[in-house]
């Protein structure tokens, strides 16, 4: 969910759906590795507010960072970061399928080199390990310092003293279903999960993710004692649990159906007024967490496309849609809602 699950965004899912656990946006360890300039370090490390960092909340998800890379030494320092900022563990993204990604050998371009791929797991649990032993700190990563300042300045106490959980995301293949076999590849690491989707990398979000495949794959994880969700094309809490229970995962990713509505977790589906009123406080966290204070209009293009999501499904929603993407702060957002509702 690259640009979607950032840290708006999570909150008004933490607050409205109280799903069981919440996924960071992935972010490249070799970006954390050399960025040094204080501004891009403040745009980064944003990504790395937790909602619960942001308001009161009712419901408490557990967070989980995702990183993605294809250098396992990286994944090292990346867990002392996470895990120093009390996320509740770390997932590591093997299944996204953008080319700039996998052509890299990083996201499901893992899928091809399981040996790479392994030994990130490995350095990922290294590093969660001997931060949990006390062995390192922030301060003995490679970071920069701005990225070393922030991280203390945001940390978190440890909730435990074992190591955070290590999992990955995932798909079945990269041009055909190999997902047993991979599966195979991956057990032998031990993560605490495995999120699967059902398509190959050269599907990209196209056709019909393969549950059938996922099926396959459950029976080889759950013969070795580990943990799976399945995930692609859930609609709701109802698909959610026909798939649960015809496919025998131990749970789903909800990804692009919660899109516009953070309520689909608890079985919401929001009639135009609730969307409008959520639409504008995702808005006004946005602004008060990305916005430049110079009030560049760049800064809040990306939260038109939430706009986008949420203004669907009702009268009038196109034309209200149009007008939308011209927006460039919370202000302007709220007279469009107050002229369309008289």
């Amino acid at each position: 969910m690259d640009g979607v699950t950032d840290a708006a965004m999570r909150y008004m899912t933490a607050k409205y759906g109280s799903p069981d656990i919440l996924l960071t946006e992935f972010v490249s360890v070799d970006a954390l590795a050399h960025a040094k300039e204080e501004k891009a370090v403040g745009r980064l490390m944003k990504t790395f507010l937790r909602a619960q960092d942001i308001g009161e909340l009712e419901h408490k998800p557990y967070e989980i960072a995702q990183m993605f890379g294809h250098t396992p030494e990286l994944f090292y320092q990346a867990a002392i970061m996470i895990a120093t900022l009390g996320f509740d563990g770390m997932d590591i993204n093997m299944g996204c399928p953008a080319h700039k990604v996998e052509e890299q050998g990083s996201g499901a371009g893992l899928i091809r080199t399981p040996e790479i791929a392994k030994e990130i797991v490995r350095q990922a649990k290294r590093g969660m390990l001997d931060f949990a032993e006390g062995k390192v700190s922030i301060d003995d990563t490679g970071m920069s310092d701005s990225i070393k300042t922030w991280v203390k300045t945001h940390a978190m106490p440890s909730k435990s003293h074992e190591p955070l959980p290590i999992s990955v995301k995932t798909r079945i293949g990269v041009n055909s279903d190999v997902a047993e076999e991979w599966m195979r590849h991956l057990l032998e690491v031990e993560p605490a999960n495995i999120s699967l989707h059902g398509r190959t990398l050269r599907q990209l979000y196209q056709g019909s993710a393969d549950w059938e495949a996922i099926g396959r794959a459950v029976q080889v994880v759950h013969e070795q004692g580990g943990h799976i969700l399945g995930n692609g094309d859930i609609i709701n809490l109802e698909d959610a649990s026909g798939k649960i229970k015809k496919y025998g995962v131990d749970g789903v990713l909800i990804g692009r159906s919660a899109e516009g509505n953070p309520g689909i977790f608890r079985g919401i589906e929001p009639q135009k007024e609730l969307r409008l009123s959520w639409m504008i406080e995702h808005a006004r966290i946005y602004e008060q967490i990305f916005v430049d204070s110079d009030q560049s209009p760049k800064s809040f293009m990306p939260m038109r496309k939430h706009l986008a999501w949420y203004c669907r499904g009702f009268e009038g929603a196109v034309e209200m849609r149009s007008k939308l993407m011209l927006t460039n702060s919370v202000a302007e957002v709220e007279e469009i809602v107050k002229l369309d509702l008289g």
